[in-house]
């Protein structure tokens, strides 16, 4: 029975973390008003981080030890409360960075509590709720499920944004990949068959991009299971390919965008990165604190949106808002995190190429190119830094189980 109610509260926390429905609840979120007020947000919050550390107080022994196997998110943890100290706005970046930590003890919570294949099926049980709650949306609300403003006709679904959409749709095909049910495969297939849909119906070109790369580059974690003197030079190779393919593909840009209805500033995201450039050149070591530099009109965001006459509420570079919330320190950290787990999932996969190897993989890539147009990386209440999370606490509990790598993990 414990573990029954483990399960459901986990998948409704989860389905939380999806923000799912969330903008249409708070007008600070969201284009639509009338529907909410920010005391919604607050005590949705606050509901399910209480309860959600209810769960966490009665195995505090098991998150603690696995929090400790992650010392470097715990670093990154450090950084946003200290940052409050030089951040343009202390309040909003001290109770940001507590939800950031209750966010991350989910996440820890989440890895310790279930294996890998057990967080697969119940995140396949969120993205499920998720598909279906954005085919009812679309069907019963479609001026909330479709755009009818900036991009007419594209599917949104649950969000109030058709990338949010597209984001989750991609997170959600490749869980119903890996996953496996003891009741065969016809679950998993619909699940595809119903994300893939969501996604091309989005047609949202930064999903559909993020997800064949992602696709493209699964072939190449098979290198892991070979020997140095083979995969080196294959990767090489396959960097000179991709280098040459680059270079036609930006000779062809002009084209190829018009061809996919872009402009050359891909929809303004290079005017925006390079102001955002601008900001970080003045504060480049630690940031404007964390969470706190999108602040509108006021503070240093103001001089962004000035200067590329619209109001984006983040980067859309994953990366470039981590150096403004931490600066090139927060970076450092997050980058050496990163590819630990790297450096520790190729061993991992080196011993067994599973579907939980292979999730392990996937998902890295999946944080990485995702945070390349859309981000940020380090967010509180956001499913993919739960699952990052999870995936670091993952790979240095479970992991370890498969004996001679026990060693070479820990260390």
């Amino acid at each position: 029975m414990s573990k029954i109610l483990d399960k459901a509260f986990t998948v409704a926390m989860l389905f939380y973390t999806t923000g799912a429905f969330l903008p249409f609840l708070t007008p600070r979120l969201s284009r639509y008003s009338g529907l909410g007020s920010a005391q919604v947000e607050f005590a949705i919050q606050g509901l399910f981080y209480a309860v959600a550390f209810c769960f966490i107080a009665l195995r505090w022994r098991s998150v603690f030890e696995g929090a400790w196997n992650a010392k470097w998110i715990l670093a990154l943890l450090t950084v946003a409360f200290v940052s409050t100290g030089w951040s343009q706005d202390p309040m909003i970046t001290l109770r940001r960075a507590a939800v950031l930590f209750a966010t991350t003890a989910f996440g820890v919570y989440f890895a310790t509590r279930f294996d890998i294949p057990e967080q697969l099926q119940l995140l396949s049980l969120t993205c499920g709720l998720v598909i279906c709650a954005s085919f009812l949306c679309v069907i019963f609300f479609p001026q909330y499920g479709i755009d009818h403003t900036f991009h007419y006709g594209d599917w949104q679904g649950a969000y109030h944004q058709k990338n949010m959409l597209a984001r989750a749709m991609v997170l959600a095909t490749l869980v119903f990949l890996f996953v496996r049910f003891r009741s065969g495969n016809t679950l998993r297939w619909i699940g595809i068959a119903g994300s893939l849909t969501l996604l091309v119906l989005s047609r949202s070109v930064t999903g559909m991009l993020v997800f064949a790369v992602i696709l493209a580059s699964w072939p190449l974690y098979k290198l892991f299971r070979t020997k140095f003197t083979f995969a080196a030079p294959v990767i090489a190779m396959v960097f000179t390919i991709t280098a040459g393919v680059a270079a036609l593909a930006y000779q062809a840009l002009p084209t190829l965008l018009e061809l996919m209805n872009r402009d050359e500033g891909l929809t303004g995201r290079v005017d925006l990165w390079n102001a955002v450039w601008l900001s970080i050149s003045r504060k480049p070591w630690l940031g404007y604190g964390f969470n706190a530099f999108w602040q509108g009109m006021q503070g240093e965001s103001a001089n962004v949106m000035l200067a590329v006459g619209w109001s984006p509420a983040y980067a859309h570079n994953g990366f470039l808002d981590l150096v403004l919330d931490m600066g090139f320190v927060g970076l450092a950290i997050f980058t050496f995190g990163y590819l630990t787990l790297w450096h520790r999932a190729a061993r991992f996969f080196s011993r067994d190429a599973g579907p939980s190897a292979t999730w392990l993989c996937i998902y890295l890539a999946f944080m990485l190119f995702n945070n390349i147009t859309e981000g940020p990386v380090v967010y509180q209440n956001n499913i993919t830094w739960v699952l990052y999370v999870a995936t670091a606490v993952s790979l240095a509990l479970y992991v370890p189980v498969i004996g001679p790598l026990k060693e070479e993990v820990i260390s």
